[in-house]
């Protein structure tokens, strides 16, 4: 969500894990599996894989820091204020499993459930077509939550691919200054077209979970959803970059379109900010006739819904709507929150909410899906 720098993480933690698996800082998104050790660096992005002796090394390194209390001089800065850290040597070394344990406990502390652990590797599978993720899977496509924008378009594309989309049907745009949208289309029977967007962009503070985070892959989890189903419309899944930078993702694929091609857009509906507490319908933000369909969907199919007004921030439906399209963003931390976590530190799957997550899916999920059947027709379009 646009609103009209990432804390510098500089310290280096050397860990021993057993199956080629990591520990990760919060946020971080491994995109290949180690060896017998790995390290996390400044912004936790990983060297090149260790060679067996480098790995000994490291292991080393590990009981020689420990030993001598370095270690917790360097964890220092990572720990959360009130979270108690002695800075005395530890009375005996560690071991390679405590230590591991002892750093994950450092980079998540408050970011975790009690009981909870770190994601330590990235096991998800190509899922059959039209087939639901299941709640461990949204979770952990969620806890990836990737610190940069070059990294987060990476993930989605993954995602995509995850849900059964071919590498040639992945389209990358370019939208300028180093950064793309990234989308999908599903042909339906006719070429009257639905469109599906959450934007995949941060800004420098927090970890960019929640906003929006969210939105780009509830994107991916959709169009998993719906790859295999046979529907009317043809729709258009694409997750947008630099809407931080004032909605330029959203602006660049519909200058692409032609005239033609705009007016068979039926419905946009934006995914922004969700999971915080509670799913809602931005009043002010939204075509009145999309706002009515998705208020009797949630009604019939029994999922929470509230119509709210938000004001300070702007989302890709107004690019749409302001083309004459009619357009819906679904969000989900009301106004008494929303600016308390956005653009800020707090940013983090601290803040995320898997039953308010659910939620929203699977009444965006009904939504199409009645969209699909029913088009809205002119009577949607416009900004009224």
């Amino acid at each position: 969500m646009e609103q009209r720098s990432l804390p510098l993480l500089a310290a280096v933690v050397l860990l021993s894990v057993p199956a080629a698996a990591q520990i990760r800082a919060p946020g971080y998104a491994p995109s290949a599996s180690f060896g017998a050790a790995a390290v996390t660096g400044t912004f936790g992005v990983p060297p090149a894989s260790m060679t067996p002796i480098r790995a000994l090394a490291a292991l080393e390194t590990v009981r020689a820091l420990t030993d001598s209390g370095v270690f917790a001089v360097f964890a220092a800065p990572l720990a959360e204020p009130g979270v108690p850290l002695s800075l005395a040597p530890a009375d005996a070394p560690l071991s390679p499993q405590d230590f591991a344990l002892r750093a994950e406990a450092l980079f998540t502390a408050g970011l975790l459930a009690p009981g909870q652990r770190a994601q330590v590797a990235w096991k998800d599978v190509p899922r059959l077509q039209g087939v639901l993720p299941t709640d461990q899977e949204l979770y952990d496509r969620m806890a990836r939550s990737p610190l940069t924008n070059a990294e987060r378009e990476k993930v989605t594309i993954e995602l995509f691919k995850l849900g059964g989309a071919k590498p040639e049907e992945i389209v990358v745009q370019d939208i300028g200054r180093g950064q793309n949208n990234i989308m999908v289309v599903k042909k339906g029977r006719t070429d009257r077209v639905i469109v599906l967007g959450g934007h995949h962009d941060k800004v420098r503070e927090g970890a960019g979970t929640i906003d929006n985070w969210t939105g780009a892959t509830l994107v991916t989890n959709l169009y998993q959803s719906l790859r295999g189903q046979d529907t009317e419309a043809t729709i258009v899944f694409i997750s947008f970059g630099r809407e931080e930078d004032g909605l330029i993702g959203s602006e660049r694929y519909l200058e692409t379109l032609s005239r033609e091609q705009a007016g068979k857009i039926d419905a946009m509906v934006n995914l922004d900010t969700l999971a915080v507490d509670g799913t809602f319908s931005w009043k002010n933000n939204s075509t009145r006739a999309l706002l009515d369909r998705v208020k009797a969907v949630a009604i019939a199919s029994k999922h929470d819904l509230t119509e709210a007004y938000l004001d300070g921030g702007d989302a890709d439906s107004s690019t749409f709507r302001q083309a004459g399209i009619a357009a819906i963003t679904i969000f989900g931390a009301s106004q008494e929150v929303i600016f308390d976590i956005i653009h800020s530190e707090r940013d983090t799957m601290a803040a995320f909410n898997l039953g308010h997550y659910r939620n929203a899916f699977l009444l965006t999920l009904e939504l199409l899906k009645s969209l699909d059947r029913e088009k809205l027709g002119p009577v949607g379009r416009g900004r009224a």
